[in-house]
């Protein structure tokens, strides 16, 4: 799940999720996309100010559970083995997301 939102109220910048979704793109996995109605509160600040202080490039992701975003937002135990591939190819061949970019 890769999260985002116009309000800045996740971590995610734009680089970041690129480089995110071409480590998708290239184990042939496909991501879900989360983006909260603009008129409801979401995720917090601590992502975003974070890593505007350290100056690193940040996505916003996770495994989504039943209900937690919302009613149509399911998981399953065949998510984690795909994020773990993306998260060790990640890693390994990028070496931190400025690298990829």
């Amino acid at each position: 799940m890769i999260k985002v939102n116009v309000n800045q109220s996740y971590a995610s910048d734009g680089p970041a999720v690129a480089a995110f979704s071409a480590a998708c793109r290239a184990l042939d996995i496909t991501p879900q996309h989360f983006s909260s109605r603009n008129d409801t509160p979401c995720g917090s600040t601590i992502g975003p100010i974070s890593a505007a202080r350290l100056g690193v490039r940040a996505v916003d992701i996770g495994n989504p559970m039943l209900s937690m975003h919302s009613c149509r937002e399911m998981a399953a135990t065949s998510d984690v083995a795909p994020m773990i591939r993306v998260l060790t190819r990640l890693f390994s061949e990028f070496r931190g997301f400025d690298s990829a970019i």
